[in-house]
């Protein structure tokens, strides 16, 4: 077992936004579009909504910033996190105890944070760049937060879990990906101040596990995207933890309530 959270408890809100969904293949970024009923936007031949596969080159940040569509900000409150980027940080290789090194070559190197825009942009950028698909990250950003980026969770009564300036009783988790800093090193502050690196960082480290790159875990979470969502939340696969937590965004999935907002 890794250095991992043990399960969560945490509040969840319920509303919804504008709907997206998101394909990525090498070589063409194509999204899709589903706010208001109708087709999809301008969909391309052979590109689906799924996951890119383990061993897929993924697009670049910059690629996927060009491809995304333009959406309306249904979350004001998360203006000002929303135009902070990452600012060129480096986020610091993980214990190599528990991962392998491609873990830290190929998904911690590349976690930037280099974007602004609508919450559902940020979104769409994010689910892009880690080869995701993005109903999937849309209904894990409701069911962590609502979307809204200044939520905080996972409360500790134990000082020494608490951020620098903190106290007990005191939040572990931050953002609208609900990214715990006590797991994820070199997180905070910035998980806290930027939606972009928040949502960078959370769903690069989703991709590691679907990579198979998360070796505590054996090989069969490669290929076990919702495995490894569910570890995202416990630090475990498909342990009962995960397993409500998967099912927490199940729910949100199919009330898909963002179609709505």
């Amino acid at each position: 077992m890794g250095s991992e959270p043990a399960p969560r408890v945490r509040r969840t809100l319920a509303t919804g936004v504008l709907g997206l969904l998101i394909a990525a293949a090498v070589g063409a970024v194509v999204i899709y579009v589903a706010g208001s009923p109708g087709a999809p936007v301008d969909p391309a031949p052979g590109v689906s909504a799924e996951a890119l596969v383990p061993g897929t080159a993924l697009p670049t940040g910059a690629e996927c910033a060009a491809a995304v569509r333009a959406t309306p900000e249904v979350r004001p409150e998360n203006a000002e996190p929303n135009a902070r980027t990452g600012g060129g940080v480096r986020v610091p290789d993980w214990t190599p105890d528990g991962y392998a090194p491609e873990f830290n070559r190929d998904i911690v190197a590349r976690i930037d944070g280099d974007y602004a825009g609508s919450t559902s942009e940020i979104l769409q950028w994010g689910a892009c760049k880690w080869g995701l698909p993005l109903d999937l990250v849309l209904a894990m950003a409701d069911a962590e937060s609502d979307w809204r980026q200044a939520t905080t969770g996972d409360i500790s009564s134990d000082g020494e879990d608490c951020v620098p300036g903190d106290e007990p009783p005191c939040a572990t988790s931050f953002g609208i990906m609900q990214v715990k800093h006590l797991y994820r090193p070199g997180s905070y502050p910035l998980a806290s101040e930027s939606t972009a690196f928040n949502v960078d960082y959370a769903l690069g480290v989703v991709r590691g596990c679907y990579e198979g790159w998360v070796t505590y875990l054996g090989p069969e979470a490669e290929g076990d995207l919702w495995g490894c969502v569910g570890w995202h939340f416990s630090g475990e696969l498909r342990d009962p933890a995960a397993l409500e937590y998967i099912g927490r965004v199940e729910r949100a999935l199919d009330a898909a309530a963002w179609t709505h907002w």
